[in-house]
């Protein structure tokens, strides 16, 4: 700030303009004074106050929850079969992917829950018998076996 006599809004030494608060992004921009010691705004006035007017709020410290940290690694595919084409599904010169929801069971064997996504003309019957014969690793949660639900695509492709 400039030294030296002065009021206002600091903007014009000891010319600066009584009563004018530059703007701090709301409202209109411009408080002015009413000569009750008031600032007002548009409509509404801003009474002074101190720090001692607000309502202190001390921030606690959260406690760290003791959730342990769990190691969980996902089920391996170790077997693929391809998917056998319909007579249907080759004449129409379908291709694309069948989207199945399953589980993989930590004893080993997989369940098939749902078609989330099929193609039709029987491709996803025979996506499922395809599924059916995967061969898979069950995931792992702290070392122990576990189940695990994904979603397997299984893609359907005719040769060139």
């Amino acid at each position: 700030m400039p030294s030296g006599p002065g009021y206002g809004n600091g903007s014009g030494g000891s010319h600066g303009a009584r009563g004018v608060v530059a703007s701090t992004g709301f409202g209109s921009g411009v408080a002015t004074g009413d000569s009750s010691g008031m600032v007002s705004g548009a409509r509404g006035t801003v009474r002074q106050g101190g720090f001692g007017d607000a309502d202190v709020v001390t921030a606690q410290p959260k406690a760290k929850s003791a959730e342990p940290v769990v190691k969980t690694l996902p089920a391996e595919i170790t077997f693929k079969p391809r998917p056998v084409y319909t007579d249907e599904g080759r004449q129409l010169k379908i291709e694309g992917e069948v989207l199945l929801d399953v589980i993989f069971s930590a004893t080993g064997q997989i369940r098939i829950v749902k078609v989330v996504r099929g193609l039709g003309h029987g491709l996803d019957e025979s996506a499922v018998r395809a599924a059916e014969k995967i061969q898979f690793k069950p995931a792992m949660r702290d070392g122990h076996p576990a189940d695990s639900e994904a979603v397997l695509h299984i893609i359907f492709e005719l040769a060139s």
